[in-house]
């Protein structure tokens, strides 16, 4: 399913929280580990006041200091029997990484969400943040913590995948399943459907419509409907995507899907697959906004996948509401 594990770098230990999950990944599938690190001297308006040579100077020496750093690492890998290989790209860190990362729209990238900030380095939270909006590959983000960053393992017990019913978010079940057999975790099929207060909400805007269905019934309707997507999806894994593990399926009712998964992925060690759009209207969720949601707030790592004819370049949706009515608004996206 992917060509390669890309992890981009910046030389600190919070960056390098990714090399876990990428070892596990690359060493299950059979597939090398690509590391790169971007780099930017002196910010322009520094640079400009530098002499030709003085700056020439400076790059080869940063990318000579990026070759060892990686070349490190690589070896531990290589030690560990894996194959692995090592990139530098000189330039502004966000931009180089996304023109190098559209080149390989089958690779997975595995990057933290904060890295060493300051003139000579990149912060991985703002340039996660920018990679993650601007290119068509999977991406694993792992939130990095100076107090809990794994070591030599991943703890991952269960593969979270929300779902809405729509086949767009369904094209997450194939690498969901390919991430689970690696970690040799179980999968959660998960759906939120509305409740009876927030149907309501909706129902007496239109209550002089005649013939208009109940609250109860859409509860009722709703939660028949989102089983059976379950159950189907269920089957899928097994049939198609060829996993063999566990398979529950958890449907829940409440008012903000973010928030359910948010919580479902904090009740033990978890892994998220969910792709960045789904089906739109009250009575599901929006998997843009809500994958953005998810992406910032969740403690577990969250792998985002984008549909298949998405180009790259598409930023998410963040709606200013925190409900099911994530769909009715399309903000601007801001940096984590």
């Amino acid at each position: 399913m992917y060509s390669r594990i890309i992890v981009p770098l910046d030389g600190s230990a919070f960056s390098e929280t990714a090399l876990p999950y990428a070892r596990v990944f690359a060493g299950s599938l059979a597939i090398p580990i690509e590391l790169v690190e971007a780099f930017d001297v002196l910010p322009p308006v520094a640079r400009n006041r530098q002499s030709a040579e003085a700056g020439r100077r400076m790059l080869a020496d940063a990318e000579r200091n990026s070759r060892d750093y990686l070349g490190r690492i690589r070896e531990g890998l290589r030690s560990a029997g894996l194959v692995a290989l090592t990139t530098t790209l000189p330039g502004p860190p966000a931009r180089a990484l996304v023109d190098w990362l559209v080149r390989e729209p089958e690779a997975m990238v595995v990057m933290s969400t904060h890295g060493r900030g300051g003139i000579a380095r990149w912060a991985l939270g703002s340039v996660a943040d920018k990679v993650l909006h601007s290119i068509p590959n999977p991406v694993l983000l792992i939130r990095s913590d100076a107090e809990s960053t794994p070591a030599d393992g991943v703890d991952v017990k269960t593969v979270l995948v929300p779902l809405d019913g729509s086949e767009l978010s369904e094209e997450s079940l194939p690498h969901a399943a390919s991430v689970a057999t690696g970690l040799g975790a179980r999968i959660m099929l998960m759906q939120v459907t509305g409740t009876s207060d927030f149907y309501r909400r909706y129902l007496d805007r239109a209550s002089s419509e005649p013939g208009l269905i109940s609250a109860e019934e859409l509860v009722q309707a709703d939660s028949e409907d989102s089983l059976a997507t379950l159950a189907a999806a269920s089957r899928r894994l097994t049939r198609e995507c060829g996993f063999a593990g566990e398979v529950v399926v958890s449907h829940l009712q409440g008012q903000n899907p973010a928030e359910a998964i948010v919580e479902m992925a904090g009740s033990e060690p978890t892994m998220v697959v969910m792709t960045t759009h789904g089906r739109s209207g009250i009575n599901r969720l929006v998997l843009g906004s809500v994958t953005d949601r998810v992406v910032r707030h969740a403690n577990a790592p969250v792998l985002v996948v984008r549909r298949h004819d998405e180009p790259g370049a598409i930023g998410m949706e963040v709606s200013a509401s925190e409900g099911f009515s994530a769909g009715f608004g399309n903000g601007a996206s801001q940096p984590a």
